[in-house]
């Protein structure tokens, strides 16, 4: 609805408010106020402020959320949609801060599909535990599989009681070959966890030097761009670890660096430039790390920033980069890739794992004193060095390798037989001798649902 009509819809609504000698008009403003909003903050701020879609006079008293979906462009992203930008209620922000914090059992999952393709019956699999957790203390492991809680086989209706609660008791199965040698699933034992509580999920989930063939190679499990245990934008604890671990690498002089970016949904820009200062080559700081192309409004200021010419102190200056990633790899993880690649070359950014999520979009919280809510529109494409933000679709990997159809159980994070980490071994090293064995892998199963999607944030925040 263009600007003129809903003026006229305004005046004409305010009439009939007042066209009984009383003053209505305020609850007209009290019940559009919301949306009103909205459109100010769209028209000024939104990536694609000239393709806002249209709305009816009715609509103006839709639910805040309904009505910011009917407003957002459905052909932005390649004909893909905006499904980035959305609201957050006020009362729900603590929740959001801490989603690396909040009370869980700590461990991360995948819901699927019976891998074996023999039953119906959906499982649920372990990615990773974290320490001093009820589920680290419960004995569970990365690679497990869950057929049951409390006794009742694993649903669409019940799998929700594996991320917090009072308490809960697992069912852990396996494969096993029978007498006429079908694979089938046998269960193992019950593990009882004690009620979920605080867990700081710290993103640095494992740094180590691995010695392959005299090779010194560094590896880095970074699982989340965040700031710290609240995840608030001025914090700095996470971000004093990020240059603590690099400093212990820098000392080891390492051959190669692999960055595990499998289970980053992306986060924090400012965090994805620190890391990406570290790893760039020493000849590429104080250059253009990103830029931030908005609408071109006199609202929004385009941005450009170059990679800290202060990271020389810890900079690995390293020739070669490989990536570990997934699906669920995604928004800042992706910018690190892209913002890499001008400087290393695309051929020595090498993506081991699946292809990645697609978000090549930043957004930023706008809010007021007067309503409830934060909207949170996408407002910049994040383009590299050369002007390129062109992965919709995601990254494809350079060499794919997919854990989830590995019913056997999984090697934990850092072990060198596990697979995306051996593969990418067998590529520094030239070797396979310790690669995990291939009997093992099944057509993938289908994904029904993950704690990780729960921790993806809609675009990168740029603030």
């Amino acid at each position: 609805m263009n600007k003129f009509i809903l003026y006229i819809f305004i005046l004409s609504t305010l009439s009939l408010l007042t066209s009984c000698g009383e003053d209505r008009s305020h609850e007209y403003y009290e019940l559009t106020s919301g949306n009103r909003w909205i459109d100010e903050v769209l028209e000024k701020y939104y990536l694609w402020n000239d393709n806002l879609g249209s709305v009816t006079e009715k609509d103006y008293f839709k639910t805040e959320e309904t009505y910011l979906k009917q407003r957002l462009y459905t052909k932005a992203l390649n004909g893909k949609g905006d499904s980035f930008s959305y609201i957050e209620r006020k009362d729900d922000v603590t929740t959001r801060v801490n989603v690396n914090n909040e009370s869980s059992y700590g461990f991360d999952f995948e819901v699927l599909t019976d891998p074996l393709g023999t039953t119906t019956h959906l499982f649920a699999r372990i990615l990773y535990v974290m320490p001093n957790s009820p589920a680290s203390e419960a004995g569970l492991e990365r690679g497990d599989w869950i057929s049951a809680i409390d006794g009742n086989q694993l649903t669409v209706n019940n799998y929700t009681a594996l991320v917090q609660g009072e308490g809960i008791t697992l069912t852990r199965s396996e494969v096993t070959t029978a007498e006429d040698n079908v694979e089938v699933w046998s269960d193992i034992d019950d593990v009882t966890l004690s009620a979920s509580r605080y867990v700081e999920m710290n993103p640095f989930f494992l740094d180590t030097i691995l010695t392959v063939d005299s090779k010194k190679i560094a590896y880095l499990v970074y699982n989340q761009f965040s700031t710290g245990p609240t995840d608030n934008a001025t914090e700095t604890a996470y971000s004093k670890q990020m240059q603590e671990i690099f400093a212990r690498f820098k000392a080891q002089a390492p051959d190669e660096l692999i960055l595990d970016l499998r289970y980053n949904t992306g986060g924090y820009l400012t965090c994805a430039f620190e890391l990406s200062s570290l790893l760039a080559p020493s000849s590429a700081l104080g250059q253009t790390f990103c830029q931030l192309k908005g609408n071109g409004s006199t609202y929004v200021d385009d941005k450009t920033f170059s990679f800290d010419s202060q990271a020389p102190t810890n900079n690995l200056n390293i020739s070669r980069l490989y990536v570990l990633t997934s699906i669920y790899t995604a928004s800042a993880s992706e910018v690190v890739i892209n913002c890499l690649r001008p400087y290393f070359g695309a051929d020595n950014v090498i993506l081991v794992g699946e292809n990645t999520f697609g978000k090549p979009v930043g957004m930023e919280p706008y809010d007021d004193d007067i309503h409830d809510f934060i909207v949170w529109p996408v407002t910049a494409y994040i383009l590299n060095a050369d002007g390129e933000a062109d992965y919709v679709e995601g990254f494809s990997p350079d060499y794919a390798v997919d854990e989830r159809g590995i019913v056997s159980h999984l090697y934990p994070l850092g072990d060198t037989r596990e697979a995306l980490l051996n593969k990418t071994l067998s590529l520094i090293t030239g070797s396979t001798a310790n690669e995990q064995q291939r009997g093992s892998y099944k057509p993938s199963p289908k994904i029904i649902q993950s704690s990780l999607d729960y921790k993806k944030r809609p675009g990168i925040i740029i603030k």
